[in-house]
């Protein structure tokens, strides 16, 4: 068997004032979120968090720092939009996160974090409107109120497809295998398998259960119409007061064959994102 349980939550903002809304917005909202939750919740803010005896149960350490100080993927998932779009004040802006685990219990922190007005440099201003929740097997949102629901991944894999072919839409994504950043050109099949069978397996065994092999037969279908292309990223560090390049590529392929194996892998792939730095937003995909 293999289960995590998941959420999946939108925010939706509005511009406050007129902009043009960058590329990679992802190290944006993720700062807000670390900068607030920290501020919030902190009672030993002159102490380093790897010290403090609250290092297992403080929500900033919980919820934001569970790479760096837990030795764990982290426990949330960034999908900010890929897009430069000019936005006019009242416009809306969305964010969509899912949580892993018991993280859903720790929503209101989150959305405390992003709640008010928020300065997003170059006289950019946005403010938290509204917070719904995904339904990801009736895919429609819902208003969250008192609590967010909880879903089983396993039930991803009772899912079946007819198509022979399905086109998926790759963003800014990091890719890691045998040590090494996969750069675009070398992307194929494999590396397209051990990514997913590594994403879903260390958030499985982190988070939920894994007691079976995860096996995909490469024989069973091709990829086409491979269009790839490099995507680096700039992003700040606050941790080591720096800007700090992302290797990162972005574009799209079809699978074409027997999809009826890698079908519900592709489903949890698109729900918890694939590759490295997922809590900036990327490793996201869309299947078309």
């Amino acid at each position: 068997m293999i289960n995590f349980q998941f959420s999946t939550i939108r925010y939706t903002f509005e511009a406050v004032n007129e902009f043009e809304t960058p590329y990679f917005f992802g190290s944006t909202f993720r700062g807000i979120l670390g900068r607030k939750l920290r501020k919030m919740v902190c009672i030993k803010p002159f102490e380093e968090c790897k010290k403090c005896e609250f290092i297992n149960t403080c929500p900033y350490t919980v919820i934001f720092e569970t790479e760096h100080l837990l030795n764990k993927p982290s426990k949330y998932i960034m999908k900010p939009p890929f897009e430069k779009k000019k936005l006019k004040s009242g416009d809306k802006l969305f964010l969509e996160m899912t949580l892993l685990g018991d993280t859903a219990n720790y929503w209101e922190f989150i959305t405390g974090a992003y709640s008010g007005v928020h300065h997003i440099g170059k006289d950019r201003y946005i403010k938290l409107k509204s917070i719904e929740f995904l339904h990801p097997f009736e895919s429609k949102y819902y208003p969250v109120k008192s609590f967010v629901p909880r879903f089983e991944a396993v039930n991803f894999f009772e899912l079946r497809t007819g198509k022979e072919t399905i086109n998926i839409r790759v963003y800014p994504s990091n890719i890691k295998a045998n040590n090494q950043i996969i750069k675009f050109s070398n992307f194929n099949k494999d590396v397209l398998i051990k990514a997913i069978i590594s994403r879903i397996t260390n958030v499985a065994v982190n988070y939920g259960i894994k007691n079976e092999k995860i096996y995909i037969n490469k024989d069973k279908f091709e990829i086409a119409d491979l269009h790839l292309k490099p995507s680096p990223l700039k992003r700040w560090s606050n941790r080591k007061k720096r800007h700090m390049l992302i290797p990162a590529f972005e574009g799209s392929f079809s699978l074409k064959g027997d999809l009826s194996e890698i079908y519900p892998y592709l489903n949890v792939i698109e729900t918890i994102n694939i590759g490295k730095s997922v809590s900036f937003g990327l490793g996201k995909i869309r299947l078309k």
